[in-house]
This record gives C-alpha cells, structure tokens and sequence, in this order.
C-alpha cells in the first residue's frame, strides 16, 4: 500500500493483513507526536519516489496502481495498468507506454 496517510493508523492493519507499507510517518519527540511529520508527505512524486526506492519495478512482470486523488499521478505513471477513480488511467496508456515512463522516471 502507497498512502499520504499515516503510519500510526494504517502500520497495524497492513500489518495484520501482510501487506507492505509505503507512507507518511508522524514525528516523535520525547515520546510524544509532534504534529509534523518526520521526513516528506508521502504525496504526489513523494509516492513514486518512495515506489522506485524501495522496488526494482522492472522485477516484475506488471506493476498495477490505484489512485483517488491528484496526489497519485505520479505513482499511475509508474504502473503497467493504472485505475484512477474507477476508470482505466490513462484510456490510451499501453503496459510498454508504461515501462518507457518507468526507465525515463529512474534516470
């Protein structure tokens, strides 16, 4: 899961689901949340960043992405086959479209 939402609410069920966690994380101080956050927003180019880190896309045979708000762009344009509210994203986007972005986004 790639979230702008937090790691206080959505580590526990991801992790009760076996799913891996991409998000934004609340800062601590003191044993106290501070209010900001401890690094970037997990948002917009912050969420594909994140993806690109964390996994060797051209590992796998499809990447498949869902989006709901204009924060997840960036992160559709990484996927083979990509869902924004519902609806294939964008209509006319073929999977080697997609890998082309993909090793463009990586240089």
């Amino acid at each position: 899961m790639v979230s702008g939402g937090c790691d206080v609410y959505l580590a526990p069920w991801c992790a009760a689901h076996g799913v891996a966690l991409l998000c934004s994380t609340l800062a601590h101080r003191d044993g106290h949340m501070t209010g900001r956050y401890a690094g970037a927003q997990c948002a917009g180019d912050e969420k594909a960043r994140r993806v690109r880190a964390a996994y060797d896309l051209s590992a796998f045979a499809a990447v498949h992405a869902y989006g709901d708000t204009h924060e997840d762009l960036a992160l559709l344009a990484l996927a083979d086959h990509a869902v924004y509210r519902g609806a294939p994203w964008p209509a006319a986007r073929s999977p080697k479209e997609a890998a082309v972005s993909r090793a463009a986004a990586d240089r």
